[in-house]
This record gives structure tokens, sequence and C-alpha cells, in this order.
């Protein structure tokens, strides 16, 4: 077949003729399809059994083949093309990398999903264990709340016999010598049972078992009782120590004395260990009149070295001690405020305590409120303590919905400063005024404004119309001013040191022969000023004097000596509430239940020391036994961890009695005992040193009436047996 042929078209009417070459224009066109890769055509003639190549060369190749049916239009011939690359085909790296790719991805899913349900497994099995420990951890709780309950059992139960048996012997006739080893072994027992609390709140609070009481009670007589608590040590370290509450604080409140007494006892209590010279103020406002005035502002005006405080020292300003409250930060009124009063008899407290001790290091100052750390290592061995106090006023503080804060300066003092949200209760304004000072009234004289104001204060709680001045010479003209005869001018010792060479003078001119009836003169004894030093001017100038720190019923008794009364108020050892307790329980029958041989002499002591007459029980039977109705008793003291059977199930089986009784009256078959009797309820008070256990909502829900902590004392007792001893009697 020849390379070059002779192509003919037909053009009209006429031919047009051409030569091409074939082979040429085949290999060009072929190049164009492959790329790069050259491509061998074959043509054959395979009409025969031997094929005839019609064009190409003889070499086959080594490259991919492919074979075609060609028609040349002559139906008696076939041809085949055959087409071949010249060399290798190159690698599918395209599909390879993909392929790789896919593979990756696969791999990774799979270990995704691999990790996935592994990490599902091990959730599981972690939630297991966590299930177990969480049992575990439970179990422990509980297991160290009982060892605390029945270590506390175990301790306090002795504990009682010991402090009772010396309250009881001081009662006797002792000699001063045997009085003061009988007080330094009741404080020291005292001391005892007071750690013994802080530990069991440190374990109520881990436990979240820890609750408050929400009862009535006057802020004011808390207040001077922890005045009570300490005045002995701060005489001995001469340190001046006071209380001032604002009149904008109700007379009565709703909230846990108990609770606000521990606070600011633990507060004072520092104060005390760390203040050896100046003062220890304690103040209670209302927040809203704290924000209003900013009185603390111009308190500390610094005046030839002395400062305008209750003893002259610096200290730090209080107003630093809650700046950091949420509290002030924040609208008063907010809705989203969540120390907000939500109902309008809600109100809100600031209390602070502020001394002039050694201060707090700043690097211990982050420290302070954490539980058992001192603020240094030779803390305990010098001032003692347990350095749990703060941590659980803390605690306190946040279950009454408050904050609580401090400044402290090193070498100046500290201030601690703490709210509190309670609630009003309806009183009488006037129900701690004696009306045997109405109409009275009294000028305080003394150059220091702070403790002026305090004097006042507490004057004014007895219903004693009080002018201040801190000028000697502007006695006489302040008493000729006043709408009512001063009867009553209190002196400051400081004062009267100070101004020694006016006063003859002016004691001359307050008794001179035309009053008929001259005022009562008061040196106001500093714990700072020798008592010897003292009685001196008292013997001299036939003065009256009044040991401070001041607190009412201290200084009613006072006053009221010196205008001539007698003081009804006070007993033979001068305790708020003895004669009111003595009138309660006086004749009243009383069984006291207790298996323990010394907590019955302890607590029929205690109570034939108000008059009671006791019967005495030493199991929960035998008061089953003595209390079955009808009977003679008016009430029953109940210790709870009994063996045999406990104060618990007595007293359910107790109140089982008393319900078949009632029933029978209802029915009209009551016995005639009972003939005048509409309700027979014997009130049962609870009585035990398990404090953890034993709480107030367990006594109420076996209806018990009352619940008294061993040891216990007079006081106690009041507050306990006025419940249903002072409104109603027993049987109804």
């Amino acid at each position: 077949m020849q390379q070059n042929l002779t192509g003919c078209f037909l053009l009209a009417s006429s031919y047009l003729g051409g030569i091409f070459d074939i082979e040429a224009l085949v290999d060009k066109l072929l190049h164009q399809l492959a790329g790069k890769q050259s491509i061998m055509v074959n043509v054959y003639d395979t009409t025969n059994d031997k094929p005839i190549s019609m064009y190409g060369s003889d070499d086959t190749g080594s490259g991919m083949f492919h074979n075609s049916t060609l028609n040349f239009g002559d139906p008696s011939r076939r041809h085949e093309m055959h087409c071949r690359f010249m060399q290798k085909p190159p690698l599918p790296w395209l599909a390879i990398t993909y392929s790789l790719g896919a593979y990756v991805i696969a791999l990774l899913i799979g270990h995704i999903f691999y990790a996935t349900v592994h990490r599902i497994a091990k959730v599981e099995d972690d939630l297991q264990i966590m299930k177990k420990l969480k049992k575990c951890a439970e179990a422990a709780d509980v297991a160290k709340s009982q060892f605390l309950a029945t270590v506390s059992h175990e301790i306090r139960t002795p504990m009682n016999g010991v402090l009772g048996m010396l309250q009881m012997l001081m009662d006797t006739d002792l000699d001063t010598t045997q009085q003061d080893y009988v007080r330094t072994a009741q404080a020291s027992g005292k001391a005892l049972v007071s750690l013994i609390n802080e530990v069991l709140d440190q374990a109520k609070i881990e436990s979240g078992k820890l609750e408050l009481e929400a009862v009535p009670f006057d802020l004011r007589l808390v207040c001077d009782d922890i005045l009570s608590l300490f005045c002995g040590k701060a005489q001995e370290k001469g340190l001046e120590l006071a209380v001032y509450v604002s009149d904008q604080v109700p007379q009565t409140l709703i909230g846990d004395p108990g609770r606000m007494r521990q606070i600011i006892t633990n507060l004072m209590g520092n104060s005390i260990k760390f203040t050896e010279r100046g003062h220890i103020y304690l103040t209670v406002h209302v927040v809203e009149e704290v924000m209003s005035c900013l009185e603390v502002e111009t308190e500390f005006q610094n005046t030839n070295n002395t400062y305008n405080t209750l003893s002259g020292y610096k200290v730090a300003n209080r107003r630093h001690s809650w700046q950091s409250f949420q509290l002030f930060n924040t609208d008063l009124h907010s809705a989203e405020m969540p120390f907000a009063p939500i109902l309008p008899e809600t109100i809100r407290l600031i209390i602070s305590v502020e001394d002039t001790g050694v201060g707090i290091p700043p690097e211990a100052q982050s420290r302070i409120f954490m539980p058992f750390m001192q603020v240094g290592p030779s803390i305990a061995r010098i001032h003692g303590g347990t350095g749990i106090g703060l941590s659980i006023s803390k605690c306190l503080v946040h279950l009454m919905k408050g904050e609580i804060g401090y400044v402290s300066i090193p070498n100046v003092g500290s201030t601690f400063s703490f709210t509190a949200v309670l609630t009003k209760a309806r009183s009488n304004a006037n129900a701690n005024k004696s009306p045997g000072f109405k109409g009275i009234n009294a000028l305080v004289v003394d150059h220091k404004p702070v403790r002026a104001k305090v004097t006042k204060y507490h004057l004014q709680r007895l219903g004693v119309k009080t002018e201040l001045t801190t000028d000697v010479n502007q006695v006489i003209p302040k008493m000729n001013c006043a709408s009512l005869v001063t009867r009553l001018v209190l002196v400051d010792k400081e004062t009267w040191m100070k101004e020694s060479h006016s006063m003859p003078h002016l004691l001359s001119k307050l008794r001179s022969k035309d009053q008929s009836d001259p005022p009562k003169l008061f040196l106001l004894e500093n714990p700072t000023n020798s008592i010897k030093s003292s009685s001196n001017i008292s013997r001299e100038h036939n003065l009256n004097v009044i040991m401070k720190p001041l607190r009412a019923s201290m200084l009613q008794a006072s006053l009221r000596r010196a205008l001539g009364g007698v003081d009804k108020v006070h007993g033979k050892n001068g305790v708020v509430g003895n004669s009111a307790l003595g009138s309660l329980l006086h004749k009243r029958q009383i069984i006291v239940v207790d298996d323990n041989v010394v907590n019955l002499k302890v607590a029929a002591g205690a109570l034939k020391k108000y008059g009671a007459e006791v019967i005495c029980a030493d199991s929960g039977k035998k008061a089953i036994a003595l209390l079955k109705p009808p009977h003679s008793f008016d009430a029953c003291f109940m210790d709870i961890q009994m063996p045999e059977m406990d104060g618990f199930e007595a007293t359910k089986r107790i109140r089982m009695m008393e319900r078949e009784l009632n029933e029978r009256i209802e029915r009209g078959e009551a016995p005639p005992e009972c003939a005048k009797v509409r309700r027979w309820r014997t009130p049962i008070l609870a009585m035990t040193a398990d404090v953890i256990q034993a709480t107030y909502e367990q006594c109420l829900k076996c209806e018990m009436d009352g619940y008294v902590s061993k040891p216990f004392e007079g006081e106690q007792l009041y507050r306990e047996v006025t419940r249903f001893f002072q409104s109603h009697d027993h049987v109804q």
C-alpha cells in the first residue's frame, strides 16, 4: 500500500484532486490524542488465516494494547487496527493518593470509635467506683458523727457533774481562797466544754447539719452578757470594754441568739487575747443607718497625739472592714441583690468589734478564716485556742445571710465586722425602761465623745433622759437650763483626774445648801485606773462609784442603791433571772430522769436551789410508772440516752398514756382526779449531753417540750421553763 494517496473531491461539476501523507497525518493525530505517550498503530487484513500488514511497523511494543475492527467498504474483506503504547503506562498517583487518604481516614474513624467505646466503658467503671467511694464516704461521715456524738456524750456527762458540783459548792460558805479555787476549776471546765462545742460545730458545718433557730430575743441583753463574760479579763489587762447599740435597732428580734452570741464571743475573745492596752468596742447598727450617716469618716481625727476613739488610741477604721461586702457595692433596693430583705419586717444589722491590739501580720491575713489555722506557730503557746473560732463564725454569718470582713493594721489594731439578716418582732419599746427612773435627768461629764455616747446609751435604756458635756465648766449652766431637775451627775474617772484642780469647786456648787435635793454624784471607774485611787476619791468626796464596763442590769442596781431603792431584780450572786426563776419553780413538783447518779444530783440540786420539789428516777421505765396519769408532777426533765429504754421511747409511751386519758375525758369517763381537766399534758424537757443527734427537731418529733444540753446552768433552765410555766399550767 502506497504511503502517499490521492484524494478526490467533487466540486460542482468538476473534480479536485490532492496528495496526502496518511501515515504522518495519523501519527500526528494519535500523538495529539495520547499527550506525552507515543502510540504505535498497525492495520491488518485478517481475511485470510495469516494477517497481512497494511500499515505500521512490525515492532509490537510492550505497552497497553487495543484492537478495533475497520470497514473499508468491501464486505468480502476484514480489517483490524491494533493500537499500542510504546512505553509502559505511568503509575496512577492520584488514585494511589486517594486510596491512601481513604485508608488513613478509615483508620482514624476506627480509632476514634474504639477510643469512644473504650472511654464510655471506662467512665461507666469510674462511675461504679465513685458510687462505691461515695457510699464509703457517707458511711465514714456517719461513723465520724456517731463517734463525735459518743465522745461528746462521754465527755460532757462527767463534765456536767464536775461543773454542777462546783456550782453547788460555790453556793456554800467558802472563804476567799476556796472561792478562788472553785472559780478557777469552774472556768477550766467551761473552757473544756467550749472546746468540745467548737469541734462539734465544725463537724456539723462540714456535714451540712448546722441549722439556726428562729426565736425572739433581745440583742442588747446578749451584748451585756458577753461584756460580763470578758469583764474579768479586761480588768486584768487594764482594757476599757464597751458596747453601743443604735436606737434604730428594735428591742426584740427574731433569730438565733445562741449563734449570735457565739459569733460575737469569738470576735471579742480574739480581741481580748491580742490586746494589751487601749480598748475593745462592740457596736451594733442598722445597715441603712451606717450607709446614710457614715459617722466613721470623722471619728479618728488626731488631736495632740490622741484620737477620737473610746480610749484615745488609734484604731483600724471599721469602714474598711466592710468595704468588700457585696451589700455595700450594690444598690440597697436592687431586686438582684442576694442579701436584700424579702419581707418588710426583715432588718439588716452590721456588728463591729474594734480593738487596739497587735494586729494581724499581712502575710497571715489571707488564712485567718481557715479552720485550725493560727496566725503564727507560737500563737497557740502564747495565747491558746484551736484556730477554728473564726472559721465557725464565718459559716454562721453565711447561714444568717450575711457577710464578714476585717481590717487589721500591725501594732495599731483590728476591726472585724459582719452583717446579719434578722426579723423584727412586735414588742414594747419601753419594756426595759424601769418605771423608777421616769422623769429623771442625768448629766454625763466626759471629755471623750465616744465614751460619753456609750454612757448615754446605757442610761437611756433605763429611761433616764441624758445630756452630755465635755467641759467641766459647762456642768452648772447645763443643769440650770434643763427642763427637768438633774438628779444624776456622772463623771468619768479620767476626766476627773484631768480636771482635778476644778472638781472640788464644782462639787461645792452642786452640794450648796440652797438646794434641798442635791444631785447624786457618780464616778465612772475605768479598769485602767487604780481601784485604791478610786476608793480614796469616793471616800474623800462622798461619791458613788460605778465600775465599767457599763451594763443595764449593773447600772440599774447602782442607781437604785444611790436613789434609796432596793434592787429586787438581782439575787445573791447578781444573776439576772434568778428571782424570776425561783418564782416560776417554787413548790413545783418536778421529776428528773437520768441513769447517771451524779447527773441526778446536779439536776436535782439546781432545781431545788430555786424552790422546786424534785423526785429522781434512774430509768425510763420508772419514769413511765411515775408519770402515768393522773399524777401530781408539774414537769419532767428527761435524759435521752439511757439503757433499756431511752428518753425518746419513754416520752412516746407517756404521750400515748396521756392520749388514752384525754379520750376518756372526751367520753366523760375520766377519773375523779381529772374532773376539772379538759386536756392532760405534762411538759417534758429533754436533758442530754449528746448535742449532735438529739437535736431540737428530734425532741419535737417525739412530742417533747424543750431541750437543755449538759452541762446546764440556772439561766438556761430559766429560758426553757418559761416556755410552759410562765403562761399556763402543765394541765389544761
